[in-house]
């Protein structure tokens, strides 16, 4: 038996991802790519980011902080942002 059989039939009409295979390049060493979306991971702030988490999902607090929140946003956010942008010169209500 073989697997081709258990596919759909539109699938073997499916084409290739373009992204898929700009993806493919990357393994090779001599290709530097400049395809959007691709930073050097040395550049992520994993340390950083690793803090974040901790704050906000290290503490008693973490169940909210998983919960969905109203449209608006988190108001204390929002008032610390209207507050950070009046200090730019921003007005925001």
């Amino acid at each position: 038996m073989t697997l081709l059989n258990l596919l759909a039939s539109r699938s073997s009409r499916m084409k290739a991802s373009e992204i898929r295979e700009l993806l493919k390049l990357l393994d090779q060493p001599d290709i530097i790519s400049f395809a959007g979306g691709i930073p050097d991971a040395s550049l992520f702030p994993a340390e950083a980011i690793g803090d974040a988490y901790q704050a906000v999902l290290g503490g008693a607090e973490a169940g909210a902080a998983l919960q969905y929140q109203v449209s608006e946003g988190f108001l204390p956010l929002r008032k610390w942002l209207a507050g950070y942008m009046g200090g730019l010169g921003i007005r925001c209500d």
